[in-house]
């Protein structure tokens, strides 16, 4: 009875479609849809879209007594039927009790893995699709690429391990963001570690990293290392302080280096430079040749003493303590101004001031040569000139030259007045005669 019912079962397929099997240099074997006999055109009619050209059964015996499937091939009309053309979708099913469809491959040519309608070269349809790279071995790892129930595409691996019991590594996110290390991605790229690291590697040149540490974002580099094995070049702290060979910036920008660092301003041939050197001085170099140690111009010392065109600064000149000045400058100074704020002469006008007698002045120039507490030539020569003092003492000058002048006017007068009279008395004198 139950063969039977088998061969009932088997009627209807074998009026759809029959198998014919060739032989030769190719062999075949061709699986032809047969449809319903036409008695009115006395012909078959022709597929139409959605009918199943036939099925490729794989079937194994089992105990209740009939063959069952274990996987299937089919093929079905997919698209609209031409006059020599038959669309066709080819399905692979496998599964049990029986059979469901497990990949497509389109008449377009796309493939879809769970998927009747693969919308591209490629699709794989799922709850959570995945598609795996699995090695055999000892440490061997395992890679998945999967789609998150959120819509993010993650990619995880791991040791001999599948799904949740892997490590996901890397997302992008349905937003666009992609995480390193990080499924949550905040910004457009986001790297999340202990010690997040992007890495740049070259197997014939020196090798660099940047790294975040505590908060700290760091330049690091070196031949052919990785990690601590690499040196730090450059540290931006979580304050905004960028350092330059130090990791531990005091200022905004802070350069430090075992030898002397520096900034290197460079057009054409011609080249400037800020340099540090062993003593802590603040060198402005310049020349044409960057190669080689630059011309120094000018130093700033760290007391705040400055020179220009000399690197001394000497705190003795002739005897004259000069350790208050700032300024140093060899090579002349032109400017069109120069204001000194000083003291001024106007107590020489004053009655008390004691104006020297014309014949002490005389007695000091014929002894030391100059006029009275004015420098002499070798204390000018040896220490140089005050300009402000300087001054002072040279309006001094002028203003007891001044004073000297009036008291002269006031002598002539009276000697004028004087003769006016012995003239008058000597024409008395004549007229008496």
């Amino acid at each position: 009875m139950k063969k039977l019912f088998l061969l009932l079962a088997l009627i209807p397929v074998m009026q759809l479609a029959y198998g014919q099997g060739s032989v030769g240099q190719y062999p075949a074997l061709d699986i032809n849809k047969n449809n319903s006999w036409d008695p009115i055109l006395q012909q078959n009619a022709a597929v139409i879209e959605g009918d199943t050209i036939g099925d490729l059964r794989f079937q194994g015996f089992v105990l209740d007594g009939y063959y069952h499937p274990a996987a299937k091939i089919r093929t079905y009309v997919s698209g609209p039927v031409g006059n020599n053309t038959v669309p066709g979708n080819l399905i692979f099913m496998t599964g049990t009790p029986w059979p469901v469809m497990r990949m497509t491959v389109a008449h377009e040519g796309n493939v879809g893995v769970n998927t009747f309608d693969p919308s591209e070269l490629f699709t794989v349809s799922d709850e959570t699709p995945v598609v795996r790279w699995e090695k055999n071995g000892l440490n061997a790892m395992d890679y998945e690429l999967y789609g998150g129930p959120d819509g993010g595409l993650f990619f995880r691996g791991g040791a001999d391990d599948h799904g949740p019991g892997l490590t996901d590594y890397m997302v992008l996110t349905a937003i666009g963001r992609l995480g390193l290390g990080t499924n949550t991605p905040d910004q457009l790229l986001t790297i999340s570690d202990e010690s997040p690291v992007f890495r740049l590697e070259s197997d014939a040149a020196d090798d660099y990293e940047i790294y975040n540490d505590s908060g700290n974002l760091l330049f690091r580099g070196g031949a052919d290392d990785t990690g601590p094995g690499l040196t730090d070049h450059m540290v931006l702290t979580g304050e905004g302080s960028l350092g330059l060979g130090t990791t531990d910036p005091q200022r905004l920008l802070t350069v430090s280096n075992a030898d002397r660092p520096a900034f290197l301003f460079e057009r054409g041939s011609d080249y400037m430079e800020l340099a540090v050197g062993d003593e802590g001085h603040l060198y402005f170099q310049g020349g044409t040749d960057a190669s080689v140690d630059l011309d120094t111009l000018m130093v700033l010392k760290p007391e705040g003493k400055l020179a220009i065109g000399t690197i001394e600064t000497p705190d003795d000149a002739g005897g004259i303590d000069i350790s208050a000045y700032t300024l140093y400058a060899a090579g002349g100074v032109l400017t069109e101004e120069v204001r000194v704020r000083t003291g001024w002469a106007d107590f020489v006008f004053a009655p008390e001031y004691p104006l020297r007698d014309l014949k002490e002045v005389e007695a000091h120039i014929q002894q030391h040569g100059r006029l009275p507490e004015m420098p002499s030539t070798a204390q000018v020569e040896a220490q140089g000139l005050e300009l402000g003092h300087n001054a002072v003492d040279q309006q001094v000058k002028i203003e007891e030259l001044f004073l000297y002048v009036i008291q002269l006017n006031k002598d002539l007068q009276a000697l004028q007045l004087e003769n006016a009279q012995l003239k008058a008395e000597v024409e008395r004198l004549k007229e008496r005669e």
